[in-house]
């Protein structure tokens, strides 16, 4: 039923009408364009409405009430009068829904179609009544009247043609019925000239129709047309921003215009007979032109350039030949000078492809550039994809600013495309993140080269803005197509080795290995075993002793993060420690360490410190500082015995609140000390920037301790630094009797490493706890501790990411 309804709606009904067979359907078929549609309505409204209904409908009944008189009652002129009067109220009501603007132009349509159905109706009953009861000698003249009325009927229905076939339809539909209902008519007349009435009025309603939408459409759309040339032609002889020329069959100019001439800066006898493309620069730009003109055919926004008083200019050609008759007469040309737009596209085309600020090629000429170099690449040409990450950047931007650290960004990028040379294509992907994509190459061995050249120069001192600063470089490299025969795969491979140099303290260059995917998910389920660990206390604390050289006892112990794994054992802190930072369970894991370690040393002797490492995460918003107030709180422990100690790394990216919160530190009695001291950038400003209480000496110089060495003289300068400072010294890494000896003999307050034992549980201290008063001298302690010095690998060390991080 739902169907049904659609289709005898006067739209769905057309538009069903459009989907049946049917050669004059295409008649219908017109396309308007967008807000042509109520103006197109508003137009068949104004014909409806310009004819004279009320008249037609009076003359139309007068003359049938006469042919039918002699056969007619009074019941008939009753009927007659009182379809008048309906019909006339009818025709108001429909005009009154059309003045009171609630309708819109479709839908007053849509009205007055129902209304023809309906008018069909009444109409075509009175009539086919009045056929059965005509006179025989009168049904001819009857018939003439109902067939000339049918073509009248055109002038009110073409306009709204799929109602006006099924108004006519439905009246010769029952004027056929009341003909055949007669005894004096034979069916086998009647309705082969009542199909053919049908059929002439269907073609002559759909050609009416199409004649007159065109019409008014075309009509419409030239007047737009002429309006448009108007404008243009008004805007063309304002503002004179082209010009018009003529040449001859062979392209020389004719009779240039002044301001051609002009344009040009020539004069017109030196223009004159001159072949137009010699104008402009030879290239593929004007070859083009030339082919265009060879073809006699049009063309069209051709731009080229040319150079007018030694600028380079860019023109835009429109033109086209011209014919007489067959014979070729030359060609119209239409210029426009086009360069401040060319520039501007130019310039809007490069900085889609390049980043603002390094000139580079972005993320996306990268992406381009890799896919055809992939296309044509094969296994006897590989090539191979460099990813570089800066080391130390985001320390720079935070300490010095974004804009010397955009400064930075320069620097590096001019620094790795001038290592790659004219054999490297080098792309900013964002941030301080760059690519490269290599084909000049003969083993991996060259590879590993250009990676270490690119990490050597940009690990060179950067002078900006009056400032020296040193950044690092790290490098994975993966080659196509061994490690990957699409974009995704081999990017992937390339960070996973960029990924694997960072893990390996950075500052080098990586070719990938398939294992470093093994090691990627290993590091995830470490992650993932790491967030249950501490609920499931599986860590543990274990204490290396702080030996003071003076009085040759120990001062203190510096506690260190153990994690026993259920399965796996004893696992390595610099395995752990960074997983832990990227995570952020390091901030909960650090909170852990500073209350289980000075729970611990409440129970020492009252003269022994107890030292914590502190991460940068730790830092952030005064995190650190409520952590060791209520780490004190809940242990009873004086701070004036806890030694925090915080790495270079951290004051890289010192900011105001960090400076505060070490004040604030500071101020409640805790000792800070600076730890991996003299492997950063810029250990003396940081000096500077606070009152340390103890520097902490790398491992790096204590293992090239011999004497006469460099790391020698760097040791004894900066132990005289600190005396001067009133700060305290450590020296950490101390492995063999020789460079104890060698600090002893330098003046180093304290030491700490394998020599005088390695970091162990708080239950194998020997110490006297609870009142116990002094620990025993370090001679009788080692031998308990060392057993003696064997080195395993959960407790070495290794560089920055040093077992004893928490």
């Amino acid at each position: 039923m739902d169907g049904i309804r659609a289709r005898l709606a006067p739209e769905g009904l057309r538009q069903w009408l459009l989907r049946q067979p049917g050669s004059l359907l295409h008649l219908l078929r017109y396309d308007l364009e967008p807000g042509e549609e109520d103006w197109f309505a508003r137009r068949k409204l104004e014909y409806i409405n310009s004819l004279s209904g009320n008249l037609f409908e009076a003359l139309r009944m007068g003359l049938m009430l006469a042919i039918c008189a002699p056969g007619l009652t009074w019941h008939f002129y009753v009927c007659a009068v009182l379809l008048l009067a309906q019909m006339r109220v009818g025709l108001t009501e429909l005009r009154r829904k059309e003045s009171c603007g609630r309708y819109s132009p479709p839908e007053m349509v849509d009205i007055w179609a129902k209304g023809i159905w309906l008018r069909a109706i009444f109409l075509s009953a009175f009539t086919a009544a009045c056929i059965f009861v005509v006179p025989p000698e009168r049904i001819a003249a009857m018939i003439i009247y109902v067939l000339v009325l049918a073509q009248l009927e055109l002038l009110l229905q073409f306009t709204m043609p799929v109602a006006g076939i099924i108004s006519q339809s439905i009246s010769l539909g029952l004027a056929a019925l009341a003909l055949l209902l007669r005894s004096d008519m034979q069916a086998e007349l009647v309705l082969p000239v009542i199909a053919l009435q049908l059929l002439a009025l269907h073609v002559m309603l759909f050609n009416l129709h199409y004649m007159f939408a065109t019409r008014i459409l075309r009509t419409r759309r030239l007047k737009h047309a002429n309006q448009t040339i108007q404008t243009l032609l008004s805007e063309y002889e304002t503002h004179a921003s082209d010009w018009m020329l003529e040449t001859d069959p062979h392209g020389r100019v004719v009779s240039p215009s002044e301001r051609f001439c002009t344009a040009l800066g020539r004069p017109a006898n030196e223009i004159e007979g001159l072949k137009f493309v010699t104008i402009f620069i030879e290239g593929s730009e004007t070859e083009a032109v030339r082919k265009a003109a060879r073809s006699l055919k049009p063309f069209r926004d051709m731009v080229v350039p040319l150079v007018i008083d030694g600028e380079l200019q860019w023109w835009s050609l429109t033109g086209n030949a011209v014919f007489e008759g067959l014979e070729h007469t030359g060609f119209r040309i239409f210029v426009r000078d086009v360069t401040d737009r060319h520039a501007a596209e130019s310039q809007v085309r490069f900085l889609a492809d390049h980043d603002s600020l390094t000139v580079l090629p972005n993320r996306h000429n990268f992406q381009s550039r890799l896919e055809a170099t992939l296309d044509r690449s094969s296994a006897a040409a590989p090539f191979a994809v460099l990813y570089v990450d800066l080391d130390h950047f985001k320390a720079v931007n935070d300490t010095l600013g974004h804009q010397f650290g955009d400064s930075v960004l320069v620097e590096a990028a001019w620094r790795i495309r001038s290592s790659l040379g004219e054999g490297g294509f080098v792309a900013r992907l964002g941030g301080d993140e760059f690519a490269c994509v290599v084909e000049d190459f003969a083993t991996p061995a060259d590879l590993r080269q250009i990676g270490a050249q690119i990490v050597e120069v940009i690990s060179q001192p950067m002078e900006i803005e009056r400032r020296t600063v040193r950044i690092g470089a790290s490098v994975g490299i993966a080659i196509a197509p061994d490690h990957g025969e699409t974009s995704e795969i081999l990017l992937r491979s390339a960070d996973l080795a960029l990924y694997e140099a960072k893990s390996r303290g950075r500052g080098s260059a990586i070719i990938y290995d398939p294992a470093m995917e093994e090691l990627k998910q290993e590091r995830g389920r470490i992650e993932l075993d790491l967030r249950s660990a501490l609920a499931n206390g599986e860590f543990e604390l274990h204490y290396q002793p702080l030996h003071e050289l003076a009085t040759d006892r120990i001062a203190g112990f510096e506690a260190l993060l153990r994690w026993r794994h259920p399965e796996r054992g004893l696992i390595p802190p610099d395995v752990f420690i960074p997983i832990a930072e990227q995570t952020g369970l390091i901030v909960t894991l650090g909170e852990w360490v500073l209350r289980e370690a000075l729970s611990e040393a409440a129970t020492w002797p009252e003269d022994m410190t107890v030292a914590v490492n502190v991460s940068p995460a730790q830092m952030t918003d005064f995190t650190l500082l409520k952590q060791v107030i209520s780490a004190l709180s809940a242990s009873g422990f004086d701070a004036h015995r806890l030694e925090l100690e915080i790495t270079e790394t951290m004051l890289m990216q010192e900011c105001d609140e960090h400076l505060r919160q070490l004040e604030r530190l500071h101020a409640l009695g805790v000792r800070i000390a600076l730890d991996d001291f003299g492997t950063g950038y810029s250990s003396l400003n940081y000096l500077r920037s606070f009152p340390f209480d103890k520097i902490k000496i790398d491992r790096c110089f204590i293992t090239e301790i011999s004497a006469g060495s460099e790391s020698s003289a760097i040791i004894e300068a900066v132990l005289d630094l600190a005396n001067k400072l009133n700060m305290q010294t450590i020296a950490e890494g101390v492995e063999s009797e020789e460079q104890l000896a060698s600090l002893r003999t330098l003046g180093c307050e304290q030491v700490q490493g394998y020599l005088i034992s390695k970091a162990v549980p708080a239950d194998m201290l020997p110490i006297e706890r609870s009142g116990a008063r002094k620990i025993e001298a370090t001679s009788q302690f080692r031998p308990v501790l060392a057993e003696p010095r064997k080195k395993e690998p959960e407790d070495r060390p290794s560089g920055r990411q040093e077992a004893r991080r928490a």
